[in-house]
Formats: structure tokens, C-alpha cells, sequence
């Protein structure tokens, strides 16, 4: 996989106010469903091509001017097949990966249903579904991330295939939520940020899954 510099050129309108109708629009979208073998970076099953592709039939009318995602290959499928009606490439940010990017395998909430931890998910628990993982220097990396994208492309809309817990832990960041994760991000789900000049994020929607149900 390259990492393609797709740095967008257009200048900010420092004139304009500092307000949400000028600000950097973010869509942040949690990848596909993966398919296949446990393994630490799987890639898109055949139902999460599905859900990407309907992502990018509803994107398609919205004026995207950039594609980031993270580096994991479930990720970057996603952004690769959402930015195809736009001709895009896809910029990679690592800063974008998943809060536990040390484990060997992989296995979706699905996948351990049937164990405590999978359990809690499913009844919402989600304190005793999320792992032991650094919160604060997550919320960071993320708030970098994305805030460097919306600086590439200021004003515009920039589209960000990420991972449910790191988006999680930005949103409740943003918030000042007490707990990291607070609601369960489908698969291909989209959530808007707005990103001002002055670095403030203003939550604008979460969990948008309308695509799916077309």
C-alpha cells in the first residue's frame, strides 16, 4: 500500500467569520464490515464492499474534496471504494488507527458475542468493553489528525475512514464526556464534524446510516 500525499491547495478565507457555516466540514466514517481469517489486519468482507459502495453512491453528490483514512487495510478499502465516484485518491494517516493496534488478530464485536467483553457491547455496557488504552493521547492524535486534514482543505468537506473506538474516544473528547465510547458506530456509518479556524470541533450529527437502508 502507498501513501499518496493528496494534498488539497485551496486557500481560507481568513475575511470570512469564524463560524460553523465556514468552517472545514468533516465526515468521519468507521470502515467496513471485515471478512475472512482472525488475523491483525484483515480485510473487507463481501458484505463490508457492500456497505462501502453504498457509501459511495451517497457521497457522490457531496462536494468531497479529499479522502483520508487510517492505514489498516479494512480502513483503507472503505476510503478507496467510497472515493471512487470522485476520482480521489486516498491520503493515509496513521494517527487514524484503531486504540489497540498492538493485538495479533482481530475479531469484530460479532465475532465475540458470546464472551463477556462481546456481551457487554451488545447490552451496551460499553465501560466494560473497552480495553485498558492511553484515552488522553488517543483523543490527541486524533484531534491532530483531523484537524491537519481540515487545514488542507479549509472551508471544504473532507471524508475520514477511521475506527469505532478512536472516533468514540474524539467525539467524548469533544464533548468532555466521563467515558470514552458512548454509542456503537455501524459499519460505513457517518458522523459530521465541523472543524472552525480558531481549532474548536462542534459535533454536527453521529451514526448517520441512511445509505444502508437505501
Amino acid at each position: 500500500m502507498t501513501q499518496v500525499d493528496n494534498t488539497v491547495t485551496a486557500a481560507a478565507d481568513t475575511t470570512a467569520p469564524d463560524t460553523i457555516a465556514t468552517a472545514s466540514q468533516i465526515i468521519l466514517v468507521r470502515h467496513g464490515l471485515p471478512g475472512g481469517p482472525a488475523v491483525a489486519d484483515p480485510s473487507l468482507g463481501a458484505e463490508g464492499v457492500a456497505q462501502a459502495r453504498r457509501l459511495a453512491e451517497w457521497l457522490r453528490a457531496e462536494p468531497v474534496a479529499q479522502f483520508v483514512s487510517s492505514h489498516y487495510a479494512r480502513a483503507h478499502e472503505t476510503a478507496l471504494l467510497a472515493a471512487q465516484p470522485h476520482a480521489l485518491e486516498v491520503h493515509v494517516d496513521k494517527r487514524l488507527r484503531e486504540w489497540d493496534s498492538d493485538r495479533t488478530t482481530y475479531a469484530t464485536p460479532e465475532a465475540i458475542a458470546a464472551t463477556p467483553r462481546g456481551k457487554a457491547f451488545a447490552e451496551g455496557r460499553y465501560d466494560e468493553f473497552i480495553p485498558d488504552y492511553d484515552k488522553v493521547a488517543t483523543a490527541a492524535r486524533m484531534r491532530a489528525a483531523v484537524t491537519e486534514a481540515a487545514e488542507r482543505a479549509p472551508g471544504q468537506l473532507t471524508v475520514i475512514v477511521s475506527h469505532g473506538g478512536v472516533i468514540n474516544t474524539l467525539l467524548t473528547d469533544i464533548l468532555q464526556a466521563p467515558s470514552p465510547f458512548f454509542f456503537n458506530p455501524g459499519y460505513t456509518s457517518m458522523t459530521r464534524v465541523a472543524v472552525l479556524r480558531s481549532g474548536r470541533f462542534v459535533i454536527q450529527s453521529v451514526n448517520e446510516t441512511a445509505h444502508l437502508r437505501v
